[in-house]
């Protein structure tokens, strides 16, 4: 039995991760500093537990249909958590570091 719909392998094109400095900057300058991130990434968290709750909900009056995506969702926003958690600490245990210097 001889395959005639066999492809060749395709070599892979190299992937350029350099940006020039100048988009660098523009990068920082939009996205507002620690700040900004630090509450995009709590949004985001609060988006993701609201989904999960809604996804409860689901699951108790029996309107879910895929239980994986559930399943996933679940896991995000528990992943998400524990990270927030740990940045969180770091960022506490860092500060107190700082005042404790002697200048």
């Amino acid at each position: 039995m001889i395959f005639t719909a066999i492809t060749p392998i395709q070599p892979m094109e190299k992937m350029d991760f350099s940006q020039p400095a100048e988009q660098l900057a523009s990068t920082s300058q939009q996205t507002g500093g620690f700040s900004q991130i630090l509450q995009n990434a709590v949004n985001d968290l609060e988006a993701l537990q609201q989904q999960t709750a809604e996804d409860t909900l689901n699951i108790a009056l029996g309107d879910i249909d895929n239980l994986a995506q559930v399943q996933i969702n679940s896991m995000k926003a528990s992943t998400m958590l524990q990270t927030t958690v740990q940045l969180t600490s770091r960022a506490v245990n860092a500060y107190k570091e700082i005042m404790q210097m002697q200048v």
